[in-house]
């Protein structure tokens, strides 16, 4: 028998099973809640049913009486005046903070569009009155990034090697402000 433990043809299924290289971490978790979800109400199901007493099961947590007046008690609550006005300003207040994100979302993309083709437009009119200028605009950005990579105390102890930026990121100092 032992020999047949040590034989690798019948021990394949104490290898480890290789992950689906298409299995992303993000379907992993759903995975997981979905399996978590189903689980976790039959777990707890049976924990409660093994330590509850037989008649605290059977008998509810409110009894007709007390559920009726604890209904009749919601509305007359919900009936005064104070109430009443405290929830229309939270509903408003709400729908207020919810159109504020809503124009704040709108306004910024439409401040970035409008720089994106205001440096369009700058850098072909910047082209149309001197082609070797955006050259030299070039080399002025290069030695900006070349600047605030020495400025960094991480570029000083030699740390971190440099990464060099493929394209603009709007950081540069020679950057004109839109004439309007």
């Amino acid at each position: 028998m032992l020999g047949a433990l040590q034989c690798r043809e019948r021990a394949r299924w104490l290898k480890p099973v290789p992950m689906n290289p298409t299995m992303k971490p993000h379907t992993l978790t759903v995975v997981a809640a979905l399996l978590a979800s189903t689980l976790t109400p039959i777990h707890a199901a049976t924990k409660v049913a093994a330590n509850a007493d037989p008649a605290a099961a059977s008998a509810p947590a409110l009894t007709e009486e007390e559920r009726g007046r604890l209904t009749a008690a919601r509305k007359v609550a919900a009936d005064t005046p104070e109430v009443q006005a405290a929830y229309e300003q939270a509903k408003s207040d709400k729908a207020a903070a919810r159109k504020a994100y809503l124009d704040f979302k709108s306004t910024r993309e439409r401040a970035a569009s409008s720089e994106e083709s205001w440096r369009k437009l700058h850098d072909a009119a910047l082209a149309k009155a001197d082609p070797a200028a955006a050259a030299l605009v070039e080399k002025e950005k290069a030695a900006f990034r070349a600047r605030m990579q020495a400025s960094r105390p991480e570029a000083k102890k030699g740390a971190h090697p440099a990464v060099k930026v493929a394209e603009d990121d709007g950081d540069d100092a020679g950057s004109e402000e839109p004439q309007g």
